[in-house]
């Protein structure tokens, strides 16, 4: 990886990123100043090398997450360090060559009107990344073939709507590679596409991770995704990180009853081991009319007075079992 400009020598012990108390409002029209918090407090550490599940119900702040990580979404309060550094001072032109995000929806991501061939170039163009012509196009043919589309030529003058949904993601995960990054932040990245080609696509990045050293979020609802894929897990739950831990904490032993209640209606491969399942009630509540307390509770199946009244804003730590944390009152300490 000679075109990589960042040299992580010095940064070792230091997360890539490092999010602190992170704000995300959006004014609602006509509501006399009203808004809709869409990150209400987020901590969260992304290492080096590590694969960070994010994970939680639609419209629970996922998305937006990923996208303030690289800029790509203003926020309100709050900071976002990356190698100790923060993001409003550092360079996001080349933290976003460092860093590059993979979207769900590949058609939406792919310029209609251009080739294959043309899409992945570009981020080289930009970059100003190896000599035109023969050079960057042998680039773009590795990273293309390296994503699972071989031969490249056979793909190389095709336009996007000439391709399955599966070999659409390839190519948008090509150009994300074709600047050598040294992270992807994947935003649902196969929950647009067929069941049949999920687990190809999965073991395409998979494979990126283990032979380039990638350091990779996936952003999911599908915590049994996550249990797969991931060393370390992060609940969301409107706004907020409920639960953190390694895979094998958070999936082995919830202890958020949002992480349980999810859980509990992933499909197991054993249909005799009867798991009782926790059926959420409600839907997950307006972000602009935040219940007080536990903002779980008029949903969990295990809330006490104390819920109601008093926010366990802070992650408590699970005892007996280092790093892993949740913000519930019912959590030994």
């Amino acid at each position: 990886m000679a075109d990589r400009e960042h040299d992580v020598s010095t940064t070792a012990t230091t997360p890539l990123f490092e999010v602190r108390d992170l704000q995300v409002h959006f004014p609602i029209r006509r509501s006399g100043g009203q808004v809709a918090r869409a990150l209400d407090g987020v901590d969260l550490e992304w290492r080096r090398g590590e694969v960070l599940g994010i994970v939680g119900e639609s419209g629970c702040g996922k998305s937006t997450l990923g996208r303030a990580l690289l800029g790509l979404q203003a926020t309100t309060s709050g900071e976002i360090l990356v190698d100790g550094e923060p993001l409003e001072d550092a360079d996001l032109r080349a933290v976003r060559r460092r860093v590059q995000m993979v979207f769900q929806d590949p058609y939406q991501s792919l310029n209609p009107r251009q080739t294959v061939g043309a899409q992945v170039l570009e981020p080289l163009a930009i970059h100003g990344i190896g000599a035109r012509g023969a050079d960057r196009i042998a680039r773009g043919v590795a990273v293309l073939e390296a994503a699972g589309l071989r031969p490249a030529a056979r793909f190389w003058d095709r336009y996007p709507h000439e391709l399955s949904g599966g070999q659409r993601q390839r190519v948008v995960i090509a150009a994300a590679m074709a600047l050598q990054p040294e992270a992807l932040i994947c935003d649902e990245p196969v929950s647009a596409l067929d069941v049949s080609v999920r687990a190809q696509v999965l073991h395409v990045l998979m494979t990126l991770k283990r032979e380039r050293g990638l350091s990779l979020i996936f952003i999911t609802h599908d915590l049994g995704l996550a249990w797969a894929l991931c060393d370390r897990i992060a609940v969301m739950y409107l706004g907020r990180m409920v639960e953190t831990g390694t895979a094998e904490q958070v999936i082995g032993d919830p202890r958020h009853p949002y992480t349980k209640a999810l859980l509990s209606v992933v499909p197991s491969p054993f249909p005799r081991d009867r798991v009782r399942r926790e059926i959420l009630a409600g839907e997950l509540p307006d972000a602009s009319r935040i219940p007080t307390g536990c903002r779980f509770h008029p949903r969990c199946p295990a809330a006490f007075d104390r819920c109601r009244s008093d926010d366990p804003r802070t992650l408590a730590a699970v005892a007996g079992a280092d790093g892993h944390r949740a913000a519930c009152w019912l959590v030994d300490g």
